[in-house]
């Protein structure tokens, strides 16, 4: 197993390009945010190094139970034309436990949103207040959930390169992983994890619709079949995608680590350096992902 240019990888496109230096990079980045993060967290304490490589367990369990569970539920649902193509399958089986994670992390952060009241979606302007001011239980449940979502990160980075199959976005979505990872350690250990976590609420929630869609279609279960199951999700994308991505996101995330100073944003300070970098790299996730 190398850490670029891997030729036997499996490829289910043809048009993936072979761009060993770009590859090599984006790999070093995604080590090299792995080690960073161990060495804070082991400062931070031993129990909460712990919990972060439980999570890791726990995301490697359940991708490999979606990978064994999820093929016999696609062979049985999808359509004849469907399973001519032996990745079609594969594929199914992949998109399977994104689904359950994104729909896992938008049922833990419902609950976080009740256990306030939703203030952090309704009022942006309490995602700076001091810490004070919040329980001490939803700290520790936004705490874990900062550590469930590195876990499931770090392992779908290192499944998305030395595991899955190649997709014609391959270097895109390794640069996804790259600015999340970022995004998501930028948050933890700078303070700012309300913030942080209305951006993961709405991406996770988002991608739900997406995850359905593609294993729809993975399944064959479109006009073809009878069932128009593709174009129904499909449609759904259409209203549910630009909503939270093209409105909710700028509104709500973005606008709310922007100075008020600007006479726009709801950040009491002024920028500095580093949000200044976190609004970068949300930039770019907009970028990737419209």
């Amino acid at each position: 197993m190398v850490l670029f240019g891997n030729g036997k990888k499996k490829r289910d496109s043809k048009s993936v390009p072979n761009l060993p230096t770009v590859d090599l990079v984006l790999t070093l980045l995604i080590l090299g945010m792995f080690v960073g993060d161990m060495l804070l967290l082991a400062r931070i304490g031993s129990n909460v190094l712990s919990e972060l490589l439980t999570m890791m367990l726990c995301t490697a369990v359940c991708i490999s139970c979606c990978k064994l569970g999820f093929p016999h539920i696609g062979r049985a649902l999808s359509t004849s034309d469907a399973l001519k193509m032996p990745r079609n399958l594969r594929k199914f089986s992949d998109q399977s436990w994104q689904l359950m994670v994104h729909a896992g992390m938008t049922w833990y952060e419902i609950g976080i949103f009740r256990e306030n009241s939703g203030e952090w979606w309704t009022d942006t302007t309490t995602l700076w207040r001091p810490l004070q001011h919040e329980s001490e239980s939803l700290l520790t449940d936004l705490r874990r959930l900062y550590l469930a979502q590195l876990g499931v990160w770090f392992i779908t980075a290192f499944s998305h390169k030395f595991v899955e199959a190649k997709h014609n976005d391959y270097y895109v979505m390794y640069g996804h992983h790259v600015a999340t990872i970022g995004l998501v350690s930028l948050s933890l250990f700078n303070g700012w994890e309300r913030v942080g976590f209305v951006v993961l609420f709405l991406h996770d929630s988002s991608d739900i619709v997406v995850d359905i869609l593609k294993m729809t279609n993975y399944l064959g279960l479109d006009s073809n079949s009878g069932l128009f199951l593709a174009e129904a999700c499909f449609a759904i994308n259409l209203v549910s995608w630009p909503i939270a991505r093209m409105w909710y996101f700028p509104m709500k995330a973005m606008r709310s680590s922007l100075p008020q100073s600007w006479g726009w944003g709801d950040y009491p300070y002024e920028l500095e350096g580093l949000l200044s970098f976190a609004n970068a790299c949300r930039g770019l996730l907009v970028v990737l992902l419209i």
